[in-house]
């Protein structure tokens, strides 16, 4: 880093965040102790986020609702019949019913001025759709040229699924998935054992630089979470904390670059 290169915001958030590796954290910290305006920047991003996180601490401590996840398990659990359809029919409105009343919860909080969580809805469209053996996805990896166009047609926004099977993880499909607002998308992955982990992804209206990751457990499912831009991401699985934290930053990484390879307008 230049001494005579000014420091650009979201090198302020990277750095208030601890995300920058050591020597270029040290070279920050040295223009930091040059540049009065950029270090009262840093403590005002350092404010920000204690300020958020006593705010939405407390809600990342609930839980998913039981009812929506015990019905997802035996959905998932039941065998195909012919009276299949109507039953999922059923069950979907059921769940549906469950879902309105648990986001309807997170809307007043919206307007009572307490965030609606992102990881929250991450989490639960994990485990309502991660536990289906038989049709986890509505387009499958062999179509994932099509899934992708699709998808990022009905949101409106350039998607990209990235490429896990450096960590074990392939590819299975993809979904479009109801949101708070707006629909959102949903990448399913699975490894050799099995496990399923999934990539949530949603536009929002307003930009943010806030880019670092955040971290939630709900009722078991991990979430690695992060906004770009006016796109927020989520990586769920039932993992170990390390382990999800090494594929969300694969993930980052390569959403990141096609990003940045992408023509801008």
């Amino acid at each position: 880093m230049s001494a005579s290169m000014p420091l650009s915001d979201e090198e302020l958030h990277a750095y208030a965040d601890n995300q920058l590796a050591g020597e270029r954290a040290s070279e920050v910290a040295a223009a930091l102790a040059r540049e009065p305006a950029s270090a009262a920047r840093v403590s005002e991003i350092r404010r920000q986020n204690a300020l958020l996180r006593d705010a939405l601490d407390p809600w990342l401590a609930e839980p998913l609702p039981r009812e929506l996840l015990s019905a997802a398990a035996r959905s998932a659990a039941r065998p195909r019949r012919r009276w299949l359809p109507a039953a999922l029919a059923a069950a979907a409105s059921l769940v549906l019913g469950i879902g309105l009343g648990w986001f309807g919860r997170s809307e007043m909080l919206q307007l009572a001025g307490t965030p609606t969580t992102f990881q929250r809805q991450a989490a639960l469209t994990h485990a309502l759709y991660a536990a289906d053996a038989n049709r986890p996805v509505e387009v499958w990896a062999n179509e994932e040229e099509r899934l992708v166009r699709w998808l990022s047609k009905r949101l409106n926004y350039p998607l990209h699924a990235p490429n896990l099977n450096g960590v074990g993880f392939a590819l299975v499909g993809g979904r479009l998935v109801a949101g708070n607002e707006k629909p959102g998308a949903l990448f399913m992955y699975e490894n050799a054992d099995k496990q399923r982990i999934s990539l949530f992804v949603r536009k929002d209206a307003e930009p943010s630089r806030e880019t670092a990751f955040r971290y939630a457990v709900e009722d078991g499912v991990g979430v690695f979470y992060w906004i770009d831009d006016t796109c927020g991401y989520a990586l769920s699985g039932r993992l170990d904390r390390g382990q999800l934290l090494a594929v969300a930053r694969v993930a980052y990484g390569q959403l990141a670059a096609a990003d940045a390879a992408a023509p801008k307008p």
